[in-house]
């Protein structure tokens, strides 16, 4: 008996010693992965500027289009761009291996190889034009402001780069002019892909797309409606200055400010349009076509809805860029209604699929 009491006093001890020793192993795993997550949380929200500075030399010297030829080792990498010290690209791609955009092989430790984030972000993807707008220089140094700007509730981007407004800069400098249509180029190819058909013209004579840039968008229109007549219409230093301008015999260019005058036409598109003006600017622009307007003229408009039940992170990003760059926004459902609303429009047909943009159709009340 005195036996049998020892042993169970003693495993009585040894449950107790491994039991603590799982409470503390359970406590430190705990205690790890909350470090865990705050560290990412601080590179997530306080280090992002430094992810888009990355980001932005990966794009500036082509990186991804490198390794759609096939998974090379970053000193290679490194003599094709033309950095001094190959360890500097090694460190500069080895950082963006957690974030997906590559894969680094475990077996020979510095060779990199794509991925299907890099390729999109190639020449055989379709983001590559968009990532170097979006990352660009001048960008970068308009979002400096942001926390002036919202402690002062107005736009500080272009005035504290000593700038009138955004446009003023892309009048006067070639070189993010070229970028701006590239990136326009960039946005039309990304958003066609996942149009599908859902845009009808066929009953329309006349299509004026507003804003057209390049005019890509309204020619990649025509093949399907060939019945069709398309203008692309846009200001003046814009048509003239687009190095890929697209070409299509049933597709007229045309030169001018929407703020004064549009063209007469039975449809008028407005692709990523009005989120660029301030409501008054809008009503400027809705008012204007108005009076160039059939009498059954629509508009057909593909634009960012905000939906408070689920926020896509791409939308509110938006929302951000346009206040800062151009003291714009995007806008709800109830704030669409009610700027068409004031302006004598109606909607009469509002298309919300799972994958963007969003088909606003509107005519006169």
């Amino acid at each position: 008996m005195v036996r049998v009491s020892v042993l169970l006093k003693l495993g009585e001890k040894s449950l107790y010693f491994y039991s603590n020793i799982k409470k503390v192993r359970y406590q430190r795993n705990k205690e790890m992965m909350e470090y865990s997550e705050s560290m990412e949380l601080l590179e997530k929200f306080a280090s992002g500027f430094v992810l888009s500075r990355m980001f932005q030399t990966v794009m500036r010297h082509s990186i991804c289009d490198l390794l759609e030829e096939g998974p090379k080792h970053y000193s290679d990498i490194s003599k094709e761009i033309g950095f001094k010290d190959e360890w500097f690209c090694y460190r500069l791609m080895r950082y963006f291996v957690p974030h997906k955009l590559f894969n680094e092989s475990i077996s020979e430790v510095g060779v990199f190889s794509k991925t299907p984030y890099s390729t999109e972000f190639s020449l055989n993807g379709s983001l590559k034009k968009l990532g170097k707008f979006h990352s660009n220089d001048f960008h970068y140094r308009l979002t400096e402001s942001l926390p002036t700007s919202f402690l002062n509730g107005r736009s500080e981007g272009p005035s504290s780069l000593g700038l009138s407004n955004y446009w003023e800069y892309f009048e006067k400098n070639g070189s993010h002019k070229n970028i701006f249509n590239d990136g326009m180029i960039g946005c039309t190819t990304h958003i066609s892909k996942h149009l599908n058909g859902r845009i009808d013209l066929s009953s329309f004579e006349t299509v004026v797309d507003v804003g057209g840039s390049h005019g890509f968008f309204i020619g990649s229109l025509l093949d399907s409606h060939p019945n069709v007549k398309g203008i692309n219409f846009d200001m003046e230093c814009v048509i003239n200055s687009s190095n890929e301008k697209f070409q299509h015999p049933r597709l007229l260019h045309v030169a001018g400010d929407f703020f004064k005058y549009v063209p007469e036409a039975d449809c008028y598109l407005m692709k990523n349009i009005l989120h660029d003006w301030s409501d008054e600017k809008c009503y400027e622009i809705l008012k204007t076509i108005s009076k160039s307007m059939k009498p059954n003229s629509k508009i057909i408009i593909l634009d960012i809805i905000l939906n408070p039940i689920k926020y896509y992170k791409n939308d509110l990003y938006m929302d951000i860029i346009m206040m800062q760059l151009v003291d714009a926004k995007e806008r709800s459902l109830i704030e669409w209604v009610e700027l068409f609303q004031s302006c004598g429009f109606k909607i009469e047909k509002f298309e919300s699929g799972e994958i963007p943009p969003t088909i606003l159709i509107i005519s006169k009340q």
